[in-house]
């Protein structure tokens, strides 16, 4: 059965509007501000041979793995099941990250996948909010939790749940935002099994593959028109007081193919911003996705085009047991400008953005709050960079400083853009964010930053960004603090974070 044009183009976006109403669902049914108000979760449907079909507009660093795990899912389905899981040995990105796979069924075999992410504010491990900023390995990050049923049959799984829930902090709302993604794919579910009625199950089945076809065809014409050719580029992390190197080398042939060689990176470490290589993968399919247009539809017959080579036990490539809890957040950001530095000989790029998702995390036994920051977006040729926004890897939404000030001991006395914090240049880069809490009771602190030693750098004679800065302020003095930390605070504490601005395009007195 063929699908013509005016009619693939409606069933098409059917299928997206799907995983949309999902991301709904799933925000406004959460029980945490982290998702119900940052929308820090993602949403997609997978095929029954667990292709990626259709994805909504969420969250880069999410959605380019979110196929990766159901590789890993060996079990025997059955309808109403869903399936869970977070180890980024499996195609997880890091720990708060929590994965829900839900199988559809047509006459006994399973024809499509509803599936979420979402980022829990806790899963456990050394601090609350599960985001130390000085873990040295995975298991002091939370739990590890392997593919495994949370719901059998339609019943959730009391006895699994209550595993879940005994090793983390504040249970009650662990649980709202499992519920919550549960019933975001039950309504996915609901949604493919009406697509179906109403089409016929032929028409589904042909529509998926002309959804990968159709992927195929676009991408092969854009592809025409990237210069051929080997290009090479380098940037740094930083860690402690030093910094380490992303390297990468993309070739583009002739046939069609992106070869992808992160080979030359610095090795993992003993500190927490090693990625998995579902993480690597992600920033590789985002930063193409970018330059061969947004248009570009994001599945499987996507990712065929890209042979990734990264080297174990590198900073891209981290083994299991490693701490990855900062490789998700800020080195997906640093490989997007990585790449972005090897492709600038060839096409048009613009300036670095600030390039941190500024993780913030307060918490104790009695709460728990993560957020994170925007900053100064690069500019272009033609446009100046964004003021306070997120950039690259990340997609998430304001959290309201009433929400915040509602829901925790905390108080927010600042929260301003960083004017001047943009690079200069014919376009400026955009202005980064200053924030400044005031802890109401005692709580841990933890912060995952970059981009506190190395500014974020213009391009064509355009200036740098300012650099960011973490500070606390205890009985009125204030004190530096490490780009990636965790601190104690006292009733009274402040903490003042000041993010990075973009860099600018071109000279200034063009």
């Amino acid at each position: 059965m063929t699908v013509d044009v005016i009619e693939f183009e409606i069933l098409y976006k059917s299928l997206i509007s799907i995983a949309e109403d999902m991301g709904v669902i799933l925000q406004k049914s959460s029980y945490s501000p982290n998702i119900r108000e940052r929308l820090d979760a993602s949403c997609a449907i997978f095929g029954g041979s667990k292709q990626l079909s259709v994805q909504a507009e969420h969250i880069p660093v999410h959605l380019g793995s979110m196929h990766m795990p159901l590789r890993y899912i060996d079990i025997d389905l059955s309808a109403g099941d869903q399936i869970i899981l977070n180890d980024p040995a499996m195609g997880g990105t890091h720990l708060p990250d929590i994965t829900i796979y839900k199988p559809v069924f047509f006459n006994d075999e399973i024809i499509a996948y509803a599936a979420n992410r979402a980022h829990h504010a806790d899963v456990g491990g050394m601090t609350a909010g599960s985001m130390p900023g000085n873990s040295t390995e995975i298991y002091q990050e939370g739990l590890i939790i392997p593919p495994v049923r949370l719901v059998n049959g339609g019943k959730l799984d009391r006895y699994t749940l209550e595993f879940i829930m005994a090793n983390m902090r504040m249970p009650h709302e662990r649980r709202g935002d499992l519920l919550a993604q549960i019933g975001a794919n039950n309504h996915g579910s609901r949604l493919v099994d009406e697509f179906i009625g109403h089409y016929g199950i032929e028409t589904y089945r042909a529509l998926e593959q002309e959804i990968l076809e159709y992927t195929r065809r676009m991408v092969r014409n854009r592809l025409d028109i990237l210069p051929k050719g080997r290009y090479t580029g380098e940037d740094v992390l930083e860690s402690g007081g030093s910094q380490v190197k992303l390297q990468v080398e993309i070739t583009i042939t002739d046939n069609d193919q992106i070869n992808i060689d992160f080979s030359g990176t610095s090795p993992t470490l003993n500190a927490n911003i090693n990625a998995p290589l579902a993480v690597t993968h992600s920033a590789v399919y985002f930063f193409f996705r970018t330059i061969l247009g947004s248009d570009v539809p994001i599945n499987s017959a996507f990712y065929e085009f890209f042979k990734i080579t990264a080297p174990k036990n590198t900073l891209v490539n981290a083994p299991k047991g490693a701490a990855v809890v900062g490789g998700n957040v800020e080195t997906s950001q640093r490989i997007v400008d990585t790449m972005m530095n090897a492709m600038a000989s060839a096409i048009d790029v613009p300036a670095q953005s600030h390039g941190t998702m500024n993780n913030v995390t307060f918490g104790n036994r009695r709460f728990t709050f993560y957020e994170t920051l925007g900053g100064g977006a690069g500019a272009g040729n033609g446009y100046n960079g964004g003021s306070g926004v997120h950039v690259y890897m990340t997609n998430t939404k304001n959290t309201p400083v009433e929400v915040i000030e509602a829901s925790y001991p905390l108080k927010c006395k600042r929260y301003s853009l960083r004017n001047g914090s943009g690079g200069d240049g014919r376009w400026r880069g955009g202005d980064g964010i200053i924030k400044q809490y005031l802890a109401l009771e005692p709580c841990t602190f933890s912060i995952i930053s970059d981009r506190r030693q190395v500014r974020p750098h213009g391009v064509k004679g355009g200036g740098d960004g300012a650099t960011g800065k973490n500070i606390v302020i205890r009985n009125g003095k204030e004190q530096a603090l490490g780009g990636k930390d965790t601190i104690a605070l006292n009733e009274g504490d402040e903490v003042i974070i000041k993010t990075p601005g973009g860099g600018g395009y071109g000279k200034a007195d063009e």
